[in-house]
């Protein structure tokens, strides 16, 4: 049973970097709030606020940016368009 999934996050300054062994993606935009997890529906969308990503040896948090995501087939995409922040 597959409990984790991938995340591949691009971004104009750092290329895409790709995370394994994901436990969860946190969407706080300021329109909703969603928690995906493995087999989560798919989904496509925009967002403008905060992103945190948590896995086994992953904890990362983004405030405050603007982008689109993608979700399907537990892999999540993840475009960074704009906003303050660090790898």
């Amino acid at each position: 049973m597959n409990t984790s999934f991938k995340v591949r996050l691009f971004e104009l300054d750092h290329g895409l970097t790709i995370y394994e062994n994901i436990k969860l993606v946190r969407i706080i935009s300021k329109d909703y709030n969603l928690l995906i997890m493995v087999d989560y529906l798919p989904i496509i969308g925009e967002f403008d606020g905060n992103i945190d990503i948590k896995g086994d040896d992953v904890d990362i948090s983004f405030k405050n940016i603007k982008g689109f995501y993608m979700n399907s087939n537990n892999e999540f995409n993840l475009m960074i368009n704009e906003g303050n922040y660090e790898l």
